[in-house]
């Protein structure tokens, strides 16, 4: 699936809006997220510059651009071996 997105994102501690092309067969897929019926209803991919972004696989079926630390908190959170293949080694606690 592919969808010309635009969000805004932080520049030398500035507010810019970005617009590009996101697309599910160029980018990886990081991981599923299910609902609390095992359904899966979202995959998480990642692009090429490192831009995270969510295909919502319920209904019509949508991209968008997700809020970049939650979703880094997320993978943390529920796929930890995944959260190091894609952003790397973390400090144990």
């Amino acid at each position: 699936m592919k969808a010309i997105l635009t969000y805004t994102t932080m520049i030398d501690g500035k507010a810019v809006e970005q617009t590009r092309l996101f697309d599910t067969t160029k980018a990886k897929k990081i991981c599923d997220v299910k609902n609390g019926f095992n359904n899966k209803v979202q995959e998480i991919y990642i692009t090429d510059k490192g831009v995270v972004f969510l295909y919502t696989t319920t209904g019509k079926g949508k991209l968008e651009v997700a809020d970049q630390k939650s979703v880094k908190e997320w993978i943390g959170e529920n796929e930890p071996d995944k959260y190091i293949k894609f952003f790397g080694e973390v400090e144990e606690g």
